[in-house]
């Protein structure tokens, strides 16, 4: 099993490119941040102040739990759209002989083979990281002055479990899907038609729903702290902070389930024009891939949510300078993800293109569906980053000493209207860019292309 496994790796190794450059960023993202936390607390212990050790904790714990959702959001995404590529090879090994429980054994091993060379690459280059970040995070006071990265052998192994737990996570339905499949419908690639309601998807969707319970459960207890505290403590401060993270991850959780309702919503609007109804149907029918694309930037607009409303509110000091400091791995890791994404379905992209301009479309009305593609997901990702800042105003307006509505009035909109905008500006143009690569191929040879 383990000569096929590899094998197969190397045979198509380009469908895998774009898992194992994400896993590799993810993998330097969280080993640096693990070598700041050591050298910060390091720093902490030196000078023996209880509350320096207790700040630094709390401020790392909170950056590594921000890198650790961006990470589980990005690779599960697209490790999942990874195996769902190669649903038709699966349907063939199938029809060749091959037993469902050896399918997916092989599947989960893949993904755990390339998880384990994110987080192997990733600590190679963490250092270069760190050492990169922790004079911004000197300046911005955030750490002391002398701290210097610091990496225990025991950091490799949550490194792995972080990198190759999320991706064979990501991955683990769509392997049990493609070994439960009819093999028929893995060779027309319609695997996921065939999904029926059995013991593991039953058992998924309970496990789904007590996350969800324990998200929200948490965003509850925080509020209650935050009362039990009162406005403007530091113990408030901190439970806004935790709180309103676990905000992020309770939409991030339901994110599923609500795309695909705000994208046939959005294609229902009577906005004229082909192109609008082009893109708008097409994110609609794909609603699975539109989920995963969402996600990643739903997750970097929540952040910017999070730390700017506690800054806009007075419960922290950080300047945009220290949020990126502070927070860049995540965006970093959230924003190459939501490209990856839009870039592992740029075969079917550029399939539509070619029926488009085979029934005689003209270019320019090509070319505004694509952008009017991304221009959807970016809508999409806006409208649930505004659902977390609702649903958490609460909670940070309780610890400012202000009602729901206040921490609302006082929201960070020009920091979200900028990473909106940069959200608006990436998903147009890798949908554009990914759809226009491989150029030169007639309209025959994009239909009857497989990637």
């Amino acid at each position: 099993m383990t000569r096929l496994l590899l094998a197969d790796l190397r045979r198509h190794a380009g469908t895998w490119t774009w898992t194992v450059a994400v896993a590799v960023v993810t993998g330097a993202c969280v080993s640096g941040q693990l070598m700041v936390m050591r050298g910060s607390l390091a720093s902490a212990r030196a000078v023996g102040d209880a509350s320096l050790i207790e700040a630094a904790s709390a401020v790392s714990s909170f950056i590594i739990a921000s890198v650790v959702l961006a990470a589980a959001a990005v690779l599960s995404s697209t490790s999942a759209l990874a195996v769902a590529e190669r649903e038709r090879d699966h349907g063939l090994w199938r029809a060749l002989g091959m037993r469902p429980g050896m399918l997916r054994a092989v599947i989960l091993g893949q993904l755990a083979a390339i998880g384990a060379i994110g987080a192997l690459a990733g600590t190679a280059a963490g250092a270069v990281v760190a050492r990169l970040m922790i004079p911004l995070l000197i300046r911005e006071r955030v750490v002391l002055a002398g701290t210097a990265p610091r990496w225990v052998p025991v950091d490799l192994l949550w490194s792995a479990l972080i990198v190759a737990g999320s991706v064979v996570i990501g991955g683990w339905g769509a392997a049990r899907r493609a070994a439960r499949a009819p093999e028929i419908a893995l060779l027309r690639g319609r695997g996921d038609e065939e999904r029926r309601w059995d013991p593991a998807r039953v058992f998924g969707l309970l496990l789904r729903l007590a996350a969800v319970g324990g998200s929200g459960a948490g965003a509850v207890s925080a509020w209650r702290t935050i009362r039990t505290a009162g406005a403007g403590s530091d113990a408030a401060a901190d439970a806004a902070a935790f709180g309103s993270l676990g905000v992020v991850i309770l939409v991030c959780l339901l994110a599923p389930w609500i795309v695909p309702w705000l994208q046939r919503a959005l294609a229902a609007l009577p906005i004229p024009g082909t192109a609008w109804r082009v893109a708008a149907r097409t994110a609609a029918l794909e609603s699975r891939r539109s989920s995963a694309t969402v996600l990643p930037f739903l997750v970097a607009i929540g952040l910017v949510t999070v730390l700017f409303s506690g800054r806009s509110l007075g419960l922290v000091t950080v300047s945009g300078r220290g949020f990126l400091a502070m927070f860049g791995f995540a965006l970093v890791v959230a924003w190459s993800g939501g490209v990856a994404v839009i870039a592992m379905s740029a075969g079917r992209r550029r399939r539509d293109a070619a029926l488009l301009r085979a029934a005689g479309a003209r270019e320019g009305g090509v070319l505004a569906a694509q952008v009017l593609e991304g221009a959807l997901h970016a809508i999409t990702a806006t409208l649930l980053g505004l659902l977390v800042l609702t649903a958490s105003s609460p909670i940070m307006g309780g610890a400012a000493g202000l009602r729901a509505s206040g921490a609302l009035i006082h929201a960070p909109w020009a920091e979200l209207g900028v990473v909106t905008g940069l959200t608006l500006v990436t998903t147009c143009l890798a949908v554009v860019a990914s759809s226009r690569a491989r150029g030169g191929r007639s309209i025959g040879q994009v239909l009857r292309a497989r990637d």
